[in-house]
């Protein structure tokens, strides 16, 4: 049997609302995220009446309705008939309330418990970071793009083009609505282009002083490659529990054009004024160093490669401008001149050694103990996309504020924690000399060729280890986690795709110039694999599932801890 309807006659609900007044019940202002059926209206049922609900910015609808006295619901309804209900009652509002959050459809739950996981390490010296509710932990908030169907189309359609579309965006949290107007939205990524469910870059107008809450630019990550939805959450977790500077992720719900794109990760976009909100407080007016972005590789017109390795590539300022890295912020950033701080770095590397160059030259040129905590957990965690695996998807920032000196900054750890390139035996070895890259890539080879540097490589290993990359430390909080997001997984798998899969993944680029790349560029072990990914939430998280690169969340941390330990408790090794 359906609820009885209140007429959405608007003289009818100001009679109605009149009566409730009257009689000394106070109306409350409700509030739902929800995508009804084109043919259906969204309403509040109270009390076993149902009361319409208004649009406003697309997918958040609101409207007065008595107070609940027993509870209240959302539904879907068509020619006022109640088609669909929330299987469930929400409580009456406590303490004079008046107003409720801006819940959504279908979820029990807007705010969660979630276990921490510990700061290992105070963060460096470097990093003054703002406080922000940019990332809110334990709540996952909506997004709306929206405004030109047609741009948006366009994105989705021409997907390996560098296109950029002005639209609106409206931000929907628990308790606060911000709507951003001319945000320049584009797709995200590289190889994240290649499937159906897409991630989006978006920019605000670097004119003016719009940001939310502090941060001007950000990316919205599909998560498509991991079916456990948790990895990058993990990494930039851990990075933030050992203090290296790298962005924060957090969990939001996206809607393009009113339809639902599904569960995302929200992670900051490293352009001004990142550093400024990373290093020095949001500070206005802060002049940024060089941010130089690590692309991975850049394939020449002529033929071959140029690998983002921080390998030294001569004078020829050139050998560094062929793609293989950007430059992200700082000034003068389009000159030629502007890489000449990064390539005299990659001198520095390539000619110093332990006999001719002290350790103190060194942390003159770069944040070692930064760079140490960066590559602990860079093995630990198996990022297979990484600075030692794939010269890929990492930052160097000529910081002002420490004397010109680089700092790293890790990034984009989608393909990790045994969801990657690279063999598992590989990936899972307690031996850190055994990680794919270790000795392969320059900057690690001479860093690690110090006797302290590794000590301190070694003891950062066992102890990240011991007080955070384990079971007893991660599966609480991994857990805590699901428990949130497994409503929203589940929403997100059931959602249609706009895009196909691209069918020639790689650009189109041969198979033989991707087997030279993977050969001749990378250290043993490496696996391309394009896999269409089917496997459960819990699959993905509990297992039983392996295979040459792949391998359940729970089970990489259980064996990665275990191995690390056991190659520490050996006799003949020494920290």
């Amino acid at each position: 049997s359906y609820e009885k309807f209140a007429s959405f006659n608007y003289e009818q609900i100001v009679i109605t609302l009149l009566g409730v007044l009257v009689g000394n019940i106070q109306a409350t202002t409700y509030n739902v995220i929800a995508e009804p059926p084109s043919n259906m209206s969204v309403a509040v049922v109270v009390d076993k009446v149902a009361y319409p609900l208004e649009a406003i910015f697309g997918i958040l609808y609101k409207g007065d309705a008595p107070s609940a006295t027993t509870g209240y619901h959302y539904a879907f309804v068509d020619n006022k008939e109640v088609k669909v209900s929330e299987p469930f009652t929400r409580p009456p509002l406590k303490d004079g309330l008046l107003t409720t959050l801006n819940e959504f459809f279908n979820r029990s739950i807007s705010n969660y418990e979630l276990n921490a996981l510990p700061q290992v390490l105070e963060p460096l010296p470097s990093i003054h970071r703002i406080n922000s509710d940019f990332h809110i932990m334990n709540q996952i908030p909506s997004i709306h793009i929206y405004g030109n169907t047609s741009a948006t189309k366009y994105l989705e359609d021409n997907r390996l083009e560098d296109y950029k579309a002005v639209l609106n965006v409206a931000y929907i949290g628990l308790d606060n609505v911000q709507v951003f107007e001319n945000v320049k939205v584009s797709l995200a990524g590289r190889s994240s282009r290649w499937i159906p469910k897409l991630s989006y870059g978006l920019k605000f107008d670097k004119k003016n002083d719009t940001t939310l809450f502090g941060f001007k630019n950000f990316k919205l990550r599909a998560l498509a490659n991991d079916r456990s939805y948790l990895r990058e959450n993990l990494c930039h977790s851990s990075y933030k529990s050992i203090g290296v500077p790298a962005s924060r992720f957090s969990y939001v719900r996206l809607f393009v054009d009113n339809k639902a794109a599904g569960l995302y990760g929200l992670i900051e976009a490293f352009q001004d004024p990142w550093s400024a909100t990373e290093f020095a407080d949001g500070k206005k007016g802060y002049k940024s160093g060089y941010l130089y972005q690590g692309v991975g590789y850049a394939q020449l017109s002529s033929g071959g490669f140029k690998i983002s390795d921080l390998r030294y590539e001569g004078i020829d300022m050139a050998n560094y401008r062929a793609g293989q890295y950007k430059i992200k912020a700082g000034k003068h950033k389009k000159r030629i001149n502007a890489y000449q701080d990064l390539q005299e770095f990659t001198k520095f590397i390539n000619e110093s050694s332990v006999s001719t160059t002290p350790e103190s030259e060194w942390e003159k040129k770069l944040d070692v103990d930064g760079f140490i905590r960066a590559m602990a957990i860079e093995d630990i965690l198996g990022l297979s996309d990484g600075y030692m695996t794939l010269s890929n998807n990492y930052y160097l920032y000529r910081d002002p504020n420490q004397n010109n000196r680089f700092t790293y900054i890790p990034a984009d750890m989608d393909t990790t924690i045994g969801n990657g390139f690279y063999r598992l035996d590989l990936m899972l070895s307690g031996n850190y000399s055994e990680h794919p890259g270790f000795f392969y890539r320059p900057l690690t080879r001479k860093i690690f060729s110090y006797p302290n540097y590794l000590n301190k490589y070694k003891e950062y290993i066992l102890k990240f280890t011991q007080t955070l990359v384990n079971p007893s430390i991660m599966f609480p909080y991994i857990d805590s986690v699901v428990d949130m997001i497994r409503p929203d997984v589940e929403w997100d798998q059931s959602l249609p795709r706009a895009s196909k899969k691209e069918a020639k993944p790689f650009g189109g680029a041969n198979a033989s110039d991707i087997i030279d790349l993977a050969q001749n560029y990378n250290p043993p072990g490496l696996t391309f694999s394009v896999e269409n990914k089917t496997e459960s939430l819990d699959v993905a998280l509990n297992g039983p599932y392996r295979k040459d690169t792949y391998v359940n969340l729970k089970d990489f941390i259980r064996e990665k801890s275990a191995n690390v330990l056991a190659f520490y408790n050996q006799p003949n090794t020494s920290l």
